[in-house]
């Protein structure tokens, strides 16, 4: 990748970040309790407003004064799954972006049936998840620990069929990140092996793509600059990091800091690999 390449990219970057902090878009959230405040938190350091709300009797109002959605199952119940449809209903209406975050939906029947309803109803903008999740939902068997995930089939494969089969924008987040819009594939490299060892990494990283979404721009190009921008906040909060002696803790606080900051150092590039 050449210089005036990169230099090329690091500008569309900066002009997409100018634009959303300009915008501000309100972004909804329907996510676990486990990462709330954090996510909030994430979504004001790179430029955009936070809702979070699972009331369904709010879901007609919110849609209309929202920008964009996004979905989390990460603590799914009963009450999440009935707001999420109707959420759903109400943004795929109003021709609104969704995002859909189908957290563990390899490792129970509850889950992959509740993301799977959700992609069926065609509503869904943007899928991202990890390999086992993206695998499960393609049926490519993945092996899975916990909430995370080593693949173990090709990633550009599974991320370019997830993006066929449900007509979305499949991102699959991992060392490197891949986005498909179901003929593309890109990748995106860099970022910290410490979004690994904080809870909500991506939890965030899904409402950061509603963020990105709310410009109306090309959603693969979209996704891709979100996932760079991610990777290189992550990757100079990691810096902050190591001089300073930290660890996981520190670097949860660094990386707020990255994300609220203009872009320095880049070490995330983005490539077409089909």
């Amino acid at each position: 990748m050449d210089f005036l390449y990169k230099i090329k990219e690091i500008l569309r970057r900066l002009v997409m970040l100018k634009e959303l902090r300009q915008k501000r878009p309100l972004v909804h959230n329907i996510t676990n309790y486990v990462v709330a405040q954090f996510v909030a938190n994430g979504l004001l350091a790179l430029g955009a407003s936070p809702l979070m709300s699972d009331a369904i009797d709010e879901m007609s109002d919110l849609a209309k004064i929202s920008d964009t959605l996004a979905i989390n199952i990460g603590t799914l119940n009963d009450r999440t799954i009935l707001c999420a449809k109707e959420a759903i209903k109400r943004y795929k209406a109003l021709d609104k972006p969704i995002v859909l975050d189908p957290v563990g939906c390899s490792a129970s029947a509850l889950r992959y049936d509740t993301s799977l309803e959700f992609l069926e109803s065609e509503g869904v903008s943007a899928l991202r998840g990890n390999a086992a999740e993206l695998g499960s939902l393609v049926g490519i068997s993945c092996e899975s620990k916990g909430l995370d995930s080593h693949h173990a089939t090709t990633p550009i494969e599974m991320v370019k069929r997830a993006a066929q089969k449900y007509s979305v924008i499949a991102v699959m987040t991992g060392k490197t990140d891949y986005v498909s819009d179901g003929e593309k594939v890109l990748s995106i490299s860099g970022g910290s092996e410490y979004l690994t060892a904080i809870t909500g990494a991506g939890c965030l990283h899904a409402a950061a793509c509603a963020s990105f979404l709310s410009l109306k721009k090309d959603p693969l190009d979209s996704m891709a600059q979100l996932c760079a921008f991610y990777k290189q906040a992550a990757f100079n909060a990691q810096k902050k990091v190591l001089e300073n002696n930290g660890s996981n803790g520190s670097f949860l606080f660094y990386f707020l800091d990255a994300l609220s900051l203009p872009i320095k150092l880049e070490n995330s590039l983005i490539k077409e690999v089909l």
